[in-house]
């Protein structure tokens, strides 16, 4: 393969990659090149370019369009590589973030848990202590109306026997 390139033919403008139309607004066939050098070798072109050699038009080799085309690729690839892992890094601290608002929020909750739990035993005891004492109140009564009833015949013995 020779070293001529697409920029021997023309030198105002270069094309990267497979070129799709001609500066001159042809669309774009491949040919086979007639030279001595580069016998049979494949390159893109438009038909005016082939009759009019003196003009400047595409001219692309159809290894190096490739080769172009490869690179563009490698490099998009790339870019993708690096996107993806800094969306990566870049997640992992979210969910990392996330994670702990989480713990935290759980801890949170067991102690809430915990607080309401001691009250609800508090109210529980409490509870017992007021049934206990419900529970006695009619042996209360029975002692107030006793001591009650003691004190109106004391009284009454006192004023008519008295």
């Amino acid at each position: 393969m020779s070293s001529s390139s697409s920029s021997s033919r023309s030198q105002t403008r270069t094309t990267v990659g497979i070129p799709s139309t001609c500066w001159c607004g042809a669309n774009l066939t491949t040919f086979g090149a007639q030279t001595k050098d580069n016998l049979y070798r494949r390159f893109y072109g438009c038909e005016i370019a082939v009759k009019r050699q003196s003009e400047h038009h595409v001219f692309k080799w159809i290894d190096e369009a490739i080769i172009d085309e490869i690179s563009i690729v490698d490099t998009k690839i790339s870019q993708l590589q690096a996107d993806f892992q800094s969306f990566k890094r870049t997640t992992t601290l979210r969910l990392q973030e996330h994670g702990k608002k989480i713990d935290e929020s759980l801890l949170e909750m067991k102690r809430i848990f915990h607080d309401q739990t001691i009250l609800l035993d508090e109210l529980r005891n409490k509870s017992t202590l007021v049934l206990e004492a419900k529970s006695q109140s009619p042996l209360l009564n029975i002692a107030a109306a006793a001591i009650v009833l003691g004190t109106m015949t004391w009284l009454y013995a006192k004023i008519i026997v008295g």
